[in-house]
């Protein structure tokens, strides 16, 4: 073989054992060392657990609810009527209550409930004065800002209230924040009572008042919850009268009724601004004016809501 054979077949021979060595130990990886270089995935944070939003005032009970009393709000016994001019301080912590309410994000609702004591006289057009005085609060917090429909109210009976020797109850009102609560089924509820048996209020003749039965009362509390939850609601009191005297005098017969039922709404605690009121006088008769029971059906005023 001549030098020039064996001198390729050398170079030949090198390259040979340089590509199986570079494949033996550059190449092949370790099993142990692979595992060791996989990257493990980075463990995601434990979820925080929510905390209960707080006010600067009120205890948390064991429901989440955040329970507060404010102490210059004050009735006297058997009155549903309170004087703001007074509560000195409430201002500020209405403001926080509101900002902390109508966020949409907490979900709250701010609950009211009114005391009464059983032997208290109940001259409003609820079932009981306790409620009424809780619609009375629920009015003032909604002049401050806090929209009704994030507030509920309630009344509860309380003969252990303190009243002192001026006849003011201490501490008749209880308030309390805490989840919000769906009303659709309730309105719906209330919409088809209404439609189906509205609130009829009879006059005797030539009267422009009248007394409210139990029924009527609870009524009232049904209308009142759905203005209040329900965006731009509004209800229409419509006054009617017998065939007795001329057709203008009945129309403003008619009217003074409605005004009359309007009147007493408001001063227990419905809003004015969603009470309307019209005169259709003897136009829209029930009942035959032949009689002295048809005459009393027609004389009446009516409350439709929308």
């Amino acid at each position: 073989m001549s030098k020039k054979a064996i001198y390729l077949l050398g170079i030949l021979i090198t390259i040979i054992l340089g590509t199986f060595l570079s494949w033996k130990y550059c190449c092949t990886t370790n099993t142990d060392d692979l595992q060791e270089t996989i990257v493990q995935p980075t463990p995601k944070p434990e979820p925080t657990k929510e905390e209960t939003p707080k006010l600067s005032f009120g205890n948390i009970d064991e429901n989440g609810n955040i329970n507060f009393s404010f102490d210059n709000i004050k009735f006297k016994k058997s009155s549903m009527d309170f004087s703001p001019s007074f509560m000195t301080g409430l201002d500020t912590e209405l403001s926080e209550l509101k900002d902390f309410v109508v966020q949409p994000e907490n979900k709250k609702a701010l609950s009211i409930t009114g005391y009464y004591m059983s032997d208290e006289t109940n001259n409003s057009i609820f079932p009981n004065i306790g409620l009424a005085r809780a619609v009375k609060i629920k009015n003032y917090m909604f002049s401050r800002g806090i929209p009704t429909k994030l507030i509920d109210i309630y009344s509860e009976v309380n003969d252990d209230l303190e009243v002192d020797n001026n006849n003011v109850m201490k501490k008749p009102i209880k308030f309390s924040v805490g989840k919000s609560k769906d009303y659709s089924k309730l309105i719906e509820k209330i919409m088809k009572e209404i439609e189906d048996n509205p609130l009829v209020l009879e006059f005797d003749s030539g009267r422009l008042h009248s007394e409210f039965t139990s029924e009527q009362r609870i009524k009232i509390v049904n209308i009142s919850t759905y203005l209040d939850k329900v965006d731009n609601s509004n209800c229409l009191i419509t006054g009617h009268t017998d065939n007795t005297g001329s057709t203008d005098s009945n129309l403003t017969l008619g009217l003074k009724r409605a005004n009359f039922l309007k009147d007493y709404i408001i001063r227990s605690g419905i809003s004015e601004n969603k009470v309307k009121t019209t005169s259709k006088g003897e136009s829209s008769p029930i009942a035959s004016n032949k009689t002295e029971a048809g005459r009393q059906k027609n004389r009446r005023a009516t409350v439709s809501i929308n």
